[in-house]
């Protein structure tokens, strides 16, 4: 008995529910493969340049003015949460009239500080707070 090739040549849907064997080119694959993945790779770099954050922004700093009224100090600086309590950091210019002031810039925020006079003697009493 002789099959004829119009028996053969049966849909792909009634060769595969037979069990027939299909003939796939690899050539056509492979190539469908690496263009695929080009297609991936590109997608995949596009989202990480879209994905990247934006540079940080930088808080507005504010100049904050510090003051004090001390006559007979030979030096005075201010110390505080924002200089980690330095005595060094923040040192004070006095006026004609023996006011020692500096100019600080500083981040929104809110922040305790103390004077500290001839480099030994700090304000007495709680800390002093600067809203900025």
């Amino acid at each position: 008995m002789a099959i004829s090739k119009k028996t053969t040549a049966a849909t792909p849907a009634k060769k595969a529910a037979c069990g027939a064997k299909k003939t796939v080119d690899t050539k056509k694959v492979k190539a469908t493969v690496k263009k695929e993945t080009k297609v991936e790779t590109k997608v995949s770099a596009k989202a990480a340049k879209t994905v990247k954050a934006a540079p940080a922004k930088k808080e507005a700093s504010k100049d904050v003015v510090f003051s004090i009224d001390a006559p007979l100090a030979t030096t005075v600086a201010v110390a505080g949460c924002f200089n980690n309590w330095s005595v060094t950091k923040n040192k004070l210019k006095k006026d004609k009239k023996g006011v020692w002031s500096v100019k600080i810039p500083l981040a929104v925020g809110r922040y305790e500080y103390k004077f500290v006079c001839d480099g030994v003697n700090w304000d007495e009493g709680e800390n002093k707070v600067k809203n900025v």
